[in-house]
């Protein structure tokens, strides 16, 4: 609390000197709408990550946006899938579990997720329902200049559904492969006359096993939101949020069998591991929050907002369990002969996350001569409170087996309280930020900022400075180049250390960056292309004189393009492309060799996508879609040197071959009621879309459907 008292009051003093605002109340979306940049050919919407108004055009930096409409009519339901259209993104090693991706070659782990603008930490990573939400925007590059720590490749917002000030009721319900069955429901009303208080409520309930055997996977989410109108220069939005997973997950195969050979054949592409023993694998995940947005405008320059969120994240595992080794690991010619799979077990285990996040910032439009200003100032303040337990596994790959020749899943499991312990972290951040950009006529603007940090983890304290330095040039209202210089830092892992015992430096990260950006050219056209060079420095490396320890005298790159797009030739027609190349590589390392590619980083990635809707006939409303992603083949995992077969060579380097996958959806919309359905993999195409370590490969999802009908009354 005193934290937030502090950062109000530092805004509130910055707005004494300032002249007061005019009212924007709550539209539509919940947000201001405005010709933008996104990445389907819709009208544009403002995108909040930016913490400015500026439309993009102006904004030095690559930022997408998926509308929760395109979410919902292509039948999403997992953010990764929504990134699939975001260029620059690809999927990184979750095991299949939750959200986690690499922005630009590098891996986001758990610190590049937001909601409404604050960050969603989980040490047990998250796996957010995408029923709620109005928008998922990803701002590509460095962010420390406005969110302080953050992964250098970029991060993610999602943006809560808002109350709107009239009535509706928005109902769906789904089926599908592995018997699925869904239901969901958007309602919103005003609760008064006045339209003072507005009041939004979305649902949904889903329940289905999963293409695995033995997994499955059941949902409730519910998202009240509550908008008090105290005036037309005065809202506050309160957000709750409730999801409660209960799975049978599956776990990742090993790469002997799956992507290299094992003179027994290969693994069944489904094959279950975590059916093993005396009961299925359970996974109970339960995440709560509540928070509010508060905005008041003094005048038509300048405006407060305040974001506060409280979130209360646990996880339960009964079992989890990966196939780490082979117990009869054997090689003859480099060719791995074992068949009988050394179970590695976690659980039970137990996490529990606790964090708090507040954002206060004022923005102000002020004009010095011929120059124009949009200054934007604010602190933030957040902290997380971790605390994990682990009864005991069971490391010793012996102990538990299964022969995938011929498993038997009916021995109990052999837990060893030898690995039992017990594990607690704390941490806050908090934050200085400031930033002008400079306009010039109507054409060029200059946008510079920076942001100090002061940062500490589990006693250890340490400070930070980010800077960004961006220009704009508008060759058109519609059209724009730009070129951005800007830098980035994120606290490494706290498990490790220097030799001497004190706590690594900061990570560091620098990104130079020139672009295109098109908005609604010819009402129909929006694009933007990049060009990049990210560098990572201060990587922690092991250190060679002391192996338990670690140095800070590793580097990576990142260089390559990025174009996406979307087109509206004629009504009802939307065409969109998004690509990417990227050559990800480490430079200097004492373990791993430079030259080495960053793991799950294809060289290309590609998605191309069609949609056709019939505006006028007896087939109006008829609709037909096509998709494809293609992604070349990519480095399992660089993160370690592990020579497998002793034969002196890296295996950790090794690949996970390209795939080409197609998506098709049909959908028939007449009056207030839409009938589609969506085939994902239509070609049922075996592909392997991540690794994490050399024995755990993550399987793609075979060929799936979904059936859904939705009205709107």
């Amino acid at each position: 609390m005193r934290h937030l008292l502090s950062s109000t009051a530092l805004c509130l003093s910055v707005l004494a000197a300032s002249a007061a605002v005019a009212q924007t109340g709550p539209d539509e979306a919940g947000a201001e709408t405005r010709d933008d940049i996104i990445v389907t050919a819709q009208p544009f919407v403002e995108g909040e990550i930016s913490k400015s108004d500026a439309p993009l055009i102006r904004t030095p930096q690559a930022i997408s946006v998926v509308t929760g409409e395109t979410i919902r009519e292509r039948g999403i339901t997992d953010l990764n899938d929504a990134l699939r259209s975001v260029a620059g993104i690809s999927r990184s090693s979750t095991y299949g579990y939750y959200d986690a991706y690499t922005i630009r070659g590098y891996d986001t782990a758990y610190d590049s997720l937001y909601l409404d603008g604050l960050i969603t930490y989980s040490v047990a990573g998250t796996n957010y329902d995408l029923a709620g939400l109005e928008r998922v925007e990803v701002l590509k590059g460095p962010a420390s200049s406005l969110y302080g720590s953050a992964p250098i490749g970029g991060i993610v917002n999602l943006v809560s559904k808002r109350p709107q000030d009239r009535a509706f009721l928005d109902a769906g319900v789904a089926t599908g492969s592995y018997g699925l069955i869904e239901g969901r429901v958007d309602a919103n009303a005003p609760l008064d006359k006045d339209g003072r208080f507005l009041f939004r409520l979305n649902a949904l309930i889903s329940d289905q096993d999963d293409f695995v055997p033995h997994a499955a996977k059941n949902r409730l989410f519910v998202a009240p939101a509550l908008t008090v109108v105290f005036g037309e220069n005065t809202h506050l939005t309160l957000l709750g949020r409730w999801q409660r997973d209960h799975d049978n997950p599956w776990s990742p195969l090993p790469a002997e069998g799956t992507v290299l050979p094992n003179a027994n054949g290969p693994l069944p592409y489904t094959f279950p591991i975590n059916f093993t023993g005396d009961q299925t694998v359970k996974n109970y995940q339960n995440y709560k929050s509540a928070g509010y947005i508060f905005d008041h405008d003094f005048s038509d320059q300048v405006r407060f907002t305040q974001t506060l969120r409280y979130t209360n994240a646990k996880t339960y595992w009964n079992n989890w369990i990966f196939a780490d080794a082979f117990a009869d690991s054997d090689y003859v010619d480099g060719v791995q002969q074992g068949h009988i799979l050394g179970l590695l077990l976690y659980g039970p285990f137990y996490q529990t996350d606790k964090s708090l996040g507040v954002d206060s910032r004022l923005s102000a439009k002020v004009d010095t001569g011929p120059l124009s200003h949009q200054i934007l100032v604010g602190y933030d303040y957040r902290q997380i409170r971790s605390r994990s337990h682990d009864d005991g596994g069971n490391f010793d790959y012996t102990a538990n087996t299964l022969d995938y020749l011929n498993p038997d899943y009916t021995a109990p499991l052999i837990h060893d309280p030898v690995w039992a312990y017990a594990d607690g972290s704390k941490g806050h951040q908090s934050g200085v930020y400031i930033q002008d950009q400079i306009g010039l006529g109507d054409s060029l603007f200059l946008t510079a900022g920076g942001r100090w940090d002061w940062v500490v983890n589990n006693g250890k304290k340490d400070t930070d400075f980010s800077p960004r330095i961006g220009l704009n040039y508008l060759l058109t209202p519609q059209v724009a180049v730009y070129a951005s210089w800007s830098r980035s830092f994120a606290p490494q892992f706290g498990w490790m250390e220097a030799f001497d015992g004190s706590a690594l430096p900061n990570g560091h990260g620098r990104n130079i960056e020139a672009g295109l950006k098109i908005a609604n050219l010819g009402g129909g056209l929006s694009a933007t292309a990049a060009v990049f060079d990210l560098v990572r420095t201060n990587v922690p490396t092991v250190d060679p004189l002391h192996p338990d320890y670690y140095l800070v005298t590793g580097e990576q790159r990142s260089r390559g393009f990025e174009v996406e797009g979307a087109w509206a030739p004629v009504d009802g027609a939307n065409l969109s492309l998004a690509y990417t190349y990227i050559h990800a590589e480490v430079t200097e390392d004492n373990d791993i060799p430079p030259g080495t590619r960053l793991g799950n980083v294809p060289h290309h990635n590609l998605y191309v996508r069609g949609e056709y809707e019939l505006q006028q006939g007896p087939l109006k409303g008829l609709g037909a879609s096509v998709a494809v992603l293609w992604n070349s083949a990519k480095v399992a995992d660089s993160s370690y040197y592990y020579d497998a077969d002793g034969d002196g060579t890296n295996d950790a380097d090794f690949r996970l071959p390209g795939y080409v996958l197609a998506d098709a959806g049909l959908s028939y919309r007449i009056d207030d009621w839409r009938i589609a359905l969506n085939v994902n993999n239509i070609f049922d195409k075996h592909y392997y879309p991540e690794a994490s370590y050399y024995t755990r490969v993550v399987i793609g999802e075979p060929r799936s459907w979904r059936l859904s009908l939705s009205r709107r009354f």
